[in-house]
């Protein structure tokens, strides 16, 4: 039984870097999600996270579990409710909160992007509040930013995606890629806050490097850094500089997702067009 019926939300790049996430619907009511027929007509690349979304990621199915037994736990049931139509009723409720999570970490991302460009705090009281630690990682550690929320792609292995900052930070004293995480705070026995820095982390943000380093265009960063900013309250932020000596680890492992992913869909963007002329 398929209780709700979901499309697809992966994000695609035409080869000159324009995001390519929605056409137009056949009978002219919308728009809907790229699917990868879609993305096949055009060559479209893969977004980073489309194609790392064929690992699994144990984390995030459990919260999404612990998401919907809440739901069920704490839905009313209606009079005469089918147990399939409550089961409905309990999967949209377990949609709500992950959406809800997801556009608080949007929002909190634009605010990001938008202090970064022009250093303007948001308006929203609990956006502003969340995102106060943000402000003080910034003007504390970033010396000078060379990219905000910017497409890169690399050709050669046919990839695309949005990096959130490339900026010089102090502690560092060097060009790094930045990419923001936000997470539900969780603290241990005694209170202290325990972030969790996932292993697909570090694969996504070299396979931005490597697209930066292969476009030789901008400064070209050597690091590579998760910052995980609370969602939940305004906690001090928790940077994670990856290790440089893994970066090689960390692209040879991207590169066999790649791979793996090519093989799972059937498509190799660098050779979409060319196959389907044929």
């Amino acid at each position: 039984m398929i209780l709700v019926k979901r499309e697809s939300a992966s994000h695609w790049y035409l080869p000159d870097r324009t995001p390519f996430h929605e056409v137009e619907r056949a009978d002219g009511s919308g728009l809907r999600p790229v699917t990868l027929r879609d993305a096949r007509k055009t060559g479209a690349y893969p977004s980073v996270t489309n194609i790392i979304g064929v690992l699994a990621k144990p984390g995030l199915d459990a919260w999404r579990v612990e998401q919907g037994i809440l739901a069920a736990l704490t839905l009313p049931r209606l009079d005469n409710e089918s147990d399939d139509e409550f089961a409905r009723r309990v999967v949209y409720d377990m949609g709500e909160q992950v959406t809800k999570a997801a556009d608080l970490g949007s929002r909190i991302h634009t605010a990001c992007e938008v202090y970064a460009q022009s250093a303007a705090l948001p308006e929203n009281d609990e956006v502003r509040t969340l995102f106060e630690p943000v402000r003080e990682w910034f003007d504390a550690e970033v010396e000078r930013i060379d990219k905000v929320e910017t497409v890169v792609a690399h050709h050669e292995f046919g990839y695309a995606g949005t990096v959130d900052l490339v900026a010089k930070l102090r502690s560092t004293g060097d060009w790094a890629v930045v990419d923001f995480k936000t997470q539900r705070i969780k603290r241990d026995d005694k209170g202290t806050v325990k972030p969790g820095f996932y292993e697909t982390w570090p694969l996504q943000l070299e396979a931005y490097r490597q697209a930066i380093l292969s476009s030789g265009e901008g400064m070209q960063p050597r690091d590579i850094v998760s910052l995980v900013i609370g969602s939940t309250e305004p906690v001090p932020v928790m940077p994670k500089v990856w290790p440089r000596e893994q970066l090689g680890a960390y692209w040879r492992a991207f590169v066999n997702v790649r791979n793996l992913w090519t093989f799972i869909k059937g498509y190799c963007p660098i050779e979409g067009v060319k196959e389907e002329a044929q």
